[in-house]
């Protein structure tokens, strides 16, 4: 099972790999996250593909946590904090893209990968071709997913390794 953040969810509706999310058994966002990449980003490149996942396989849950929800935790946004309490609560992985949440998610002791670990992990497990790992980073990259330059070139070396 995965938590998923909102920047995943965007740069992979994107690019029309959303699906490469079914990977884990069971997905779960938060309604912070829903409300943020499907009623607040209408009509934005991605968001049918969002909004079709949660109404199919992925699932839409509530923190349980009597932590405070609101305002901001550690300088970041109210949909961040309702991931790490989530994914603090079921003792999921997360799956992000933000260095900010996965820092406090791990001082925090939450398990987590970045979305260019997750490529690899693909990779590693046969699931898809280094090929189309490759594409399917260019397009990421294409798409807006900011990485710098060094990292890029590390993962695709890394790729070619695997």
């Amino acid at each position: 099972m995965a938590i998923i953040d909102s920047c995943v969810l965007i740069l992979l509706s994107r690019i029309g790999r959303i699906s490469l999310l079914k990977y884990f058994k069971k997905i779960l966002i938060t309604a912070e996250i829903y409300d943020e990449v499907v009623k607040e980003a209408k009509g934005r490149l991605g968001v049918s593909e969002i909004g079709k996942a949660c109404e199919d396989w992925i699932r839409i849950t509530e923190i349980k946590s009597r932590e405070k929800k609101t305002g901001k935790l550690y300088g970041i946004e109210k949909a961040d904090i309702s991931i790490i309490l989530l994914a603090k609560e079921t003792n999921d992985l997360l799956l992000t893209n933000d260095r900010m949440l996965i820092k406090i998610a791990r001082s925090k002791g939450i398990e987590c990968y970045w979305l260019t670990t997750f490529l690899l992990k693909l990779v590693k497990e046969k699931k898809i071709a280094k090929d189309e790992a490759k594409n399917i980073l260019f397009d990421l990259v294409e798409s807006g997913m900011r990485i710098r330059i060094e990292v890029y070139s590390a993962i695709l070396r890394r790729i070619d390794e695997i």
